[in-house]
């Protein structure tokens, strides 16, 4: 093993020496099944004590409790149950079963991300439009376990059924009004820093020093040396490497160009309303069995990347998941066809759905009459517009783009620094391809709309 492979091992795992902070598992890279696991059992020792401290009750022992790992984690997040042991009785009000969210480094070297998440987990809880939070840590949450759930899949979005309920829940989503900026600046900063840290501007991003003793390292050193590699765990492109991608896909020429459209004339072009940002459907739960139900019961979840933005980015950037299948057990862990782009009429089924669900949570909300909410978009001289289907297309074809862009970005950041289990680089040049291509026929269109004006 040469010096490059050694410097890979600089975690320093094992035994944790601070109870403020959890160790972050992007701290280590998916080199050695040995190291990963001892590196996870370090993890696990503090959740459990975390468990303790924030359920009480019968969890305030941490002999009565258990973690484990979920393999079902995201693309930003580590996942985790906690539970009680079978024998350990439950009190009133008191949980089983928690699901515990360790956030990944992209998360962590934000303040304004992980303070935002937690204030908007704690406020869509109180409005039941989520999971319970549980207890809040640094590094992550513990929040409520849903049983007998699971996450949407791919082909589901297509369903009739699915449209109209994931348009209802995310007219009920836009039409909150949130305690934050009204402007659309939070995925835009995120932005422009991860084109900043690509391009050379800012420090290029890097891995986090874990906060682990290094009384076993040694013994770590020599199990890494007398273990193969895991063959495809470890798939981390060097930063030159994704410096010249970043020039090669034109990250930041684009940025430049779709922030003048976005932002014309210094004003938002298009509605601002709070969004997801990420309403994708591993962040949706289906909470029955449709198949002996007859319908669709439904959950939002994973609100980390919500914000004020644009209404385009977050309807756009839901229709572009439709062409995203992810959890593939092999290289690259994802799978893409742009064919699912949804067609004109589920688009327009989609917008009506949405339109009315967005237009009925906002009468029936108090607060948002005095938000301060861009509504000339929705109503003229206090009367409801009917839709233009043709304007919110292209609303939509600016936000899809949106959505490509920022998550091309974050891709190529996550090469750097996630230990996720995979290929970011190949998914952005993914974004991107299907960036270029819906730019081109959002410009055709455009120009064939101005010819009839």
């Amino acid at each position: 093993m040469d010096g490059n492979q050694k410097h890979i091992l600089c975690v320093k795992p094992v035994e944790y020496d601070r109870q403020s902070d959890v160790p972050c598992p992007d701290s280590i890279t998916q080199v050695s099944q040995s190291i990963i696991d001892r590196f996870n059992g370090c993890v696990i020792k503090y959740l459990v004590k975390q468990c303790s401290r924030s359920l009480a009750g019968s969890w305030s022992d941490p002999a009565n409790v258990v973690v484990k790992e979920n393999r079902t984690c995201g693309l930003s997040n580590y996942l985790y149950l906690g539970y009680l042991k079978d024998h350990v009785p439950v009190r009133l009000n008191e949980p089983r079963k928690v699901l515990i969210r360790v956030y990944g480094e992209v998360l962590r070297s934000s303040v304004e991300s992980t303070v935002l998440d937690a204030v908007n987990f704690a406020l869509l809880s109180e409005k039941r439009m989520g999971p319970q939070l549980i207890g809040v840590f640094s590094g992550g949450r513990i929040e409520e376990y849903i049983e007998q759930s699971r996450p949407l899949t791919t082909a589901e979005l297509s369903l009739s059924e699915v449209i109209e309920k994931t348009a209802y829940h995310m007219g009920r989503i836009h039409a909150l009004n949130m305690p934050f900026c009204k402007q659309p600046t939070f995925i835009l900063k995120m932005l422009e820093k991860f084109l900043g840290q690509l391009t050379g501007r800012l420090e290029p991003p890097h891995r986090p020093v874990s906060s682990v003793s290094t009384s076993s390292f040694v013994a770590l050193e020599q199990e890494y040396d007398a273990e193969p590699y895991l063959d495809n765990s470890s798939h981390s492109p060097n930063f030159n490497v994704v410096h010249e991608l970043t020039n090669k896909l034109q990250l930041m020429e684009e940025y430049e160009w779709l922030k003048s459209k976005l932002f014309m004339n210094g004003k938002n072009a298009f509605p601002v309303v709070f969004c997801h940002n990420d309403f994708q459907e591993n962040n949706i739960l289906v909470l029955n069995d449709p198949a002996k139900d007859g319908c669709y019961e439904m959950l939002p979840i994973d609100f980390e990347y919500s914000g004020y933005n644009f209404r385009g980015f977050d309807i756009g950037n839901h229709f572009n998941e439709w062409c995203y299948e992810y959890g593939i057990p092999h290289p690259p862990y994802f799978k893409k066809d742009s064919s699912k782009y949804p067609t004109w009429e589920q688009q327009e089924k989609f917008w009506e759905i949405y339109l009315t669900s967005f237009r009925t949570s906002r009468r029936n909300s108090v607060s948002f009459t005095h938000s301060g909410h861009e509504e000339s978009d929705l109503t003229e001289n206090g009367v409801e517009k009917p839709a233009d289907f043709q304007k919110l297309w292209i609303e939509t074809a600016y936000g899809s783009l949106y959505s490509h862009l920022f998550w091309a970005a974050w891709s190529l950041i996550q090469s750097q620094i996630s230990s996720i289990q995979f290929h970011f680089d190949a998914y952005a040049v993914a974004r991107m391809d299907d960036y270029y291509k819906m730019k081109s026929i959002l410009l055709s269109a455009t120009a064939l709309e101005a010819k009839k004006t």
